[in-house]
């Protein structure tokens, strides 16, 4: 039986019944310190050697400690995610080639979770993470976010040991194979600290500190022995180079201080775009430490919206708000960029539908409120189901002279931040002499 499976654009593993291929489990220990808390700190952790990065087991472990008064009362936004404002993925060691880039991953996991997992994703990440807990309320149908279905006491110091799963949102980590790191100079993970009140939850603005304590990450390496390394420098030779195929996102930020028609620019020039998702927040709900800031999402009084794409509408006639098209349009999308293709959703009409507070003060009420809204306006624009994984089932905006525009006509109460997620295909290519570089 052969060892590999060879493609052009692609190096895969056959099922691992080879004698020759090892499986082993490591840690890769953070290289700039072992105590992080401020605002904008790095955590830098390193991986490399000999070995194939299985994706889909790559786990980011620490201890959370966070410091508040006696009296503070605490829940998690849904997940751990939220303490970092960015996550990204560096070739080799201090290198300015970005393989993968996550603004916001609270934000981005937090959503991608709410449409697309299921009880036991629930239930298995809670044990790891102490993310939200139980499906939604038989009652009401709302979904809680609170970190492990209740609140924490502080008494001085909480400590939480929690197990982060990487590529439950991460594209490079659940790519269409491994990452072969044979003959290259590894890459290194950097995780920066986010603000404090977009952390955590809390009731009163009395946690004074968060801390990552002692971070590493943990996956398993494979090692496929000299067979497979002599295959893989051949292919290198032979075609110049073995490439990985992911999907990943990229964030835009766009403001809104009153209602009405509005003209969201999007700047994106990917070859395979797979859809756009825009998640509208109140500004001073961000980093508001009573907020559900990256779990919480609404578009008060929405009439319509739509996309529109190189100067085409998508869809051609606008998405009306009082319609469930809008609903349907962002379980498919979230379904093209889940981990499980097939996966499900935790979100009713109650949260994944518009709402129309009554006032402002309403409105701020919402984005404090456990089982607040999570409407999103979204526009899948892949051209085959979620189970394939070519290169190109995207929309092609990389020719492309006309930008891109979400055009939405709601009315905000308070002032908004509307950050709109592009989903888009990516390859990171390594040649024969071990460089990696990018092709979006």
């Amino acid at each position: 039986m052969e060892l590999l499976c060879l493609k052009k654009w692609n190096l895969l593993f056959l099922p691992l019944v080879c004698r020759d291929v090892k499986a082993t489990k490591r840690r890769f220990n953070c290289n700039n310190g072992n105590k992080f808390s401020s605002v904008g700190n790095e955590i830098r952790i390193p991986i490399s050697g000999n070995f194939v990065l299985d994706n889909k087991n790559v786990n980011l472990c620490c201890k959370v400690n966070i410091t508040a008064l006696n009296t503070a009362v605490f829940s998690i936004d849904f997940s751990l995610a939220n303490l970092f404002s960015q996550i990204r993925v560096e070739a080799g060691s201090g290198s300015s080639i970005i393989l993968e880039q996550i603004d916001d991953p609270g934000l981005w996991a937090n959503f991608l979770y709410q449409y697309t997992w299921e009880q036991s994703n629930l239930s298995i990440q809670n044990a790891k993470q102490q993310s939200s807990k139980g499906q939604p309320d038989a009652t009401s149908s709302a979904l809680s976010k609170n970190g492990q279905g209740a609140t924490f006491a502080a008494d001085g110091t909480a400590s939480l040991n929690i197990v982060m799963d990487l590529s439950q949102f991460m594209g490079i980590f659940y790519a269409n194979s491994g990452i072969p790191l044979y003959d290259t100079a590894g890459l290194t993970v950097v995780f920066v600290m986010n603000t404090l009140g977009s952390m955590i939850v809390s009731t009163v603005a009395a946690v004074s500190k968060i801390e990552v304590e002692n971070p590493y990450i943990t996956c398993s390496c494979l090692e496929g022995g000299e067979k497979y390394e002599s295959a893989l420098k051949e292919m290198k030779s032979k075609n110049g180079e073995v490439s990985i195929m992911f999907n990943t996102c990229r964030r835009y930020v766009q403001s809104v201080s009153n209602g009405g028609a509005q003209s969201l620019l999007i700047g994106e020039k990917a070859k395979s775009v797979l859809g756009f998702v825009a998640i509208a927040r109140d500004t001073a709900a961000i980093t508001l430490p009573a907020a559900y800031s990256n779990s919480t999402s609404l578009f008060p009084t929405l009439n319509n919206h739509v996309y529109q794409i190189a100067g085409e509408n998508y869809p051609v006639q606008p998405m009306t708000g009082d319609s469930c098209e809008g609903i349907d349009e962002a379980y498919d999308l979230y379904s093209q960029i889940s981990r499980r293709y097939d996966s499900g959703g935790l979100l009713a009409r109650t949260q994944a539908a518009t709402r129309t507070p009554a006032n402002a003060g309403d409105q701020t009420t919402l984005f404090a409120t456990a089982t607040g809204p999570s409407h999103v306006l979204a526009v899948n624009l892949a051209k085959c189901g979620p189970n394939e994984s070519y290169w190109g089932k995207g929309k092609n905006l990389s020719g492309s002279s006309l930008n891109t525009y979400l055009n939405v006509d709601y009315t905000p109460l308070n002032a908004q931040t509307v950050t709109i997620f592009s989903i888009f295909q990516q390859k990171v290519h390594i040649d024969a002499m071990g460089n990696m570089s990018n092709e979006i």
